[in-house]
This record gives structure tokens, sequence and C-alpha cells, in this order.
């Protein structure tokens, strides 16, 4: 116990020197003796602490001559993918992710038609295309109009809201292709064509509307009134989505 506290110590640290600023991505730390000395714990403390910060991605453990603990890069796609095994262990419901979608995505998408580049639209018009070409394809209709709409949130030039719609894409996803019927995949190809056309002719305002009126639309279909089972196994309704 009295390692693990002197351990939960050094990790508290080296947290608040990071977000203070005195710590930043590539800096070194130290190696595991120097860590030790430092905060006057045993080796094992020392070894211990950087085990959960290396686990946490705050440090990379290095080998060689320039071996030892240096603060980590930043990795957004790694915060994305820990996020989502989080919500899906606490048990997030289905109205719990399309709320917090219903948020974030109307904000960017009217970013994006502010920031999206010429190679961004023809990269958009490419994956609304796929879409087209899927639609006889649930499975692939699905992973396709979902790729779409991560463009979309992409070109907001955004990272944060990137970050997190891709967790909330792992989670909400299985749930959605079970139901990409007939009329969702007919609605969703509607969706793309004018969200294309308000985000290449730069309409913010109509992006954000269209996208509010989009995930407003999953979100009606998919907590309609036939029960089924939320991520974690807790009761939600369903009846379609898209």
């Amino acid at each position: 116990m009295q390692a693990e506290t002197l351990s939960w110590r050094i990790v508290s640290q080296v947290r608040a020197a990071l977000f203070s600023g005195q710590l930043k991505s590539g800096d070194l730390l130290g190696s595991e003796a120097r860590i030790a000395q430092q905060f006057q714990v045993s080796r094992m403390a020392a070894r211990d602490a950087l085990r959960t910060l290396e686990a946490v991605g705050i440090v990379e453990i290095r080998i060689g001559i320039k071996g030892g603990a240096w603060i980590a890069k930043g990795n957004a796609n790694r915060f994305a993918d820990a996020l989502s095994i989080q919500l899906q262990l606490i048990g997030v419901t289905p109205a719990e992710i399309l709320d917090t979608r219903m948020a974030i995505d109307p904000v960017a998408a009217g970013l994006a038609a502010t920031l999206a580049t010429p190679e961004d639209i023809v990269r958009l018009e490419a994956a609304a295309e796929l879409c087209q070409q899927s639609r006889t394809d649930p499975d692939a209709f699905t992973a396709a109009s979902m790729n779409f709409h991560e463009l979309v949130i992409e070109c907001s030039q955004n990272r944060v809201l990137l970050a997190q719609f891709r967790a909330l894409r792992s989670v909400l996803q299985p749930l959605v292709r079970p139901n990409t019927a007939d009329d969702v995949v007919r609605r969703m190809t509607r969706s793309n064509k004018a969200l294309l056309q308000a985000l290449a002719s730069g309409n913010a305002e109509e992006a954000a509307r269209l996208m509010r009126e989009r995930v407003s639309a999953v979100r009606a279909s998919l907590l309609g009134a036939k029960t089924v089972a939320s991520p974690a196994g807790a009761p939600e309704t369903q009846k379609s989505a898209g």
C-alpha cells in the first residue's frame, strides 16, 4: 500500500506538471533511477508510476543510449478509442449518445462549411458517391454513411469534435446497422446530397440545420416503439435507424 501510494504521488505530480505547462510532449522525464531519486522513493515505486503513466499514454519508455521515460506525443485516435471503451463500460444509452451528437455535430457541420478546402469537398464527394454505390448492401452502406459523416466532422478542423465523434461512433454504429432499412438508405442518401451542397457552397447555417435534421431523424427512428438493449444491456427503445 505504501509503494502504491508513493507511485500515485509521482503520477499525480507528473499530471499536474503536464497541465500547468511545466512538462510538454517530447520532454525527458528521466530514468527509473533518476525518478526514484528525484521523488525520494524506491525504484519499485518509480517503476510502478512509470507503468501507470505509460498505460494512460502520458509517457513513452525508450530503451538504449537515449532511453528513459519521455512525455509522449498526443494521439487523438488513442483518446477516442479509450473514450469509446469507457463509454461502453459505463453503459451509455443510445439516447445519451444521440443527445451528445445533437449538441456537437451541427456545430461541426457549420465549421466545416466555413473551413472546408476544395480538396475536402472532393473527398466528401467521393465519400458520398461510395454511399450511393453501397445502397444495396446494408453493412457497406452503414459504414460508408458513417465515414461520410465523420469526414464532415473532420472538415471542421476541430480535433476535439472529431475525437468525440469517433468515440461515439464506435458505440453507436453496431446499434445502427441492424436498422438500415430501404427507407433509411433513401433518407440518408438525400441527406448526404443536401449536406454536400451546403458545404460546397460555404453555407454554414444551412449545413448546421441539415446536420441537426439528420441527427434528429436518426434519434427519432432509433428511439422508436420497439424495445432493444443498450450498449451495456440496459433497456432502450428502438424502431429503426439511419
